[in-house]
């Protein structure tokens, strides 16, 4: 358990250091004014916190000697660039457009689940697998992104997806850094992670979930991830075909808060049902061995 506390210490400190260097350049997160409006008062707050905590993660898992997953993290590390690019552009007022960040979400998807399938197999067809890792990365990348639009709800619920794989170096020295970005993410939060820790994070855990014989489990433990992205599928096409919302806003999160629940309450019922689902899922892959 070295590792998490070391890399929750250092994320504590470098996540320190990246609000005050955020303050200092001016760069804050700007705030949908359609949203609810509880958040138009976080506009300003330093955002692209992912990164701080992820080199935390990263320095850790290095100096630890890393275990056998170390490939996990040249996707997680790519995405992390990716996201990162699209906060920057966000701020410069020059968004990446959609199918940019999927063409360059798939690339990277793809190498990893080229290496991964040469570790694991779920199907008799390699390209089957491959296509399987591929389509799970990129969903776990979007489903996370959009889960994050609370304060501590997608690094509370990451945190829980973690637990089954704490007995490897890479699961602890994320998780020490999600505590240590929590100590300021927490509401009313004081620095927000960005795409660039969101889509790094979705990475990480459906890389874990694949490499450790898992996936098929990831949709349940993951419930709230799904529920997340389906929201926002459904609200969609249905106000394209018919002009009206399913749900007051997606995703999800945002529907609760417009119906009354504070961030407070949307964050903890969030990570109770994780916690459920995810001890469920433990339950189940184990009773299989």
């Amino acid at each position: 358990m070295s590792n998490l506390v070391a890399s929750a210490l250092l994320s504590w400190f470098l996540v320190g250091l990246w609000i005050t260097l955020m303050q200092a350049l001016g760069l804050g997160k700007k705030v949908r004014a359609e949203g609810p409006q509880s958040h138009l008062s976080k506009a300003g707050t330093p955002s692209m916190g992912g990164v701080a905590f992820l080199l935390a993660a990263a320095a850790v898992y290095g100096l630890s000697g890393g275990d056998q997953w170390a490939g996990l993290w040249l996707l997680v590390l790519g995405v992390a660039l990716l996201g990162l690019a699209d906060d920057l552009s966000g701020s410069l007022r020059r968004p990446l457009k959609a199918r940019e960040k999927l063409a360059v979400q798939g690339l990277l998807s793809l190498v990893f689940a080229l290496w991964a399938v040469r570790q694991v197999q779920y199907t008799p067809y390699p390209a089957l697998d491959v296509l399987l890792f591929t389509l799970v990365v990129m969903a776990a990348c979007n489903a996370f992104n959009f889960t994050d639009g609370v304060d501590g709800l997608l690094a509370s619920l990451s945190a829980v997806l973690l637990l089954p794989f704490l007995g490897l170096p890479t699961a602890q020295a994320t998780l020490g850094a999600l505590l240590g970005f929590l100590w300021y993410n927490a509401p009313r939060a004081t620095v927000f992670m960005g795409d660039t820790g969101s889509m790094a994070l979705g990475a990480m855990v459906a890389g874990l979930f694949i490499l450790e014989g898992r996936m098929w489990w990831l949709p349940l433990a993951a419930l709230i991830p799904v529920l997340e992205v389906l929201s926002v599928v459904i609200q969609v096409s249905y106000f394209r075909r018919t002009g009206r919302r399913i749900f007051r806003m997606s995703p999800l999160h945002h529907h609760f808060e417009l119906s009354g629940w504070s961030e407070g309450k949307v964050v903890f019922r969030f990570v109770v049902l994780t916690a459920l689902c995810t001890a469920l899922a433990v339950h189940l892959w184990g009773g299989r061995g």
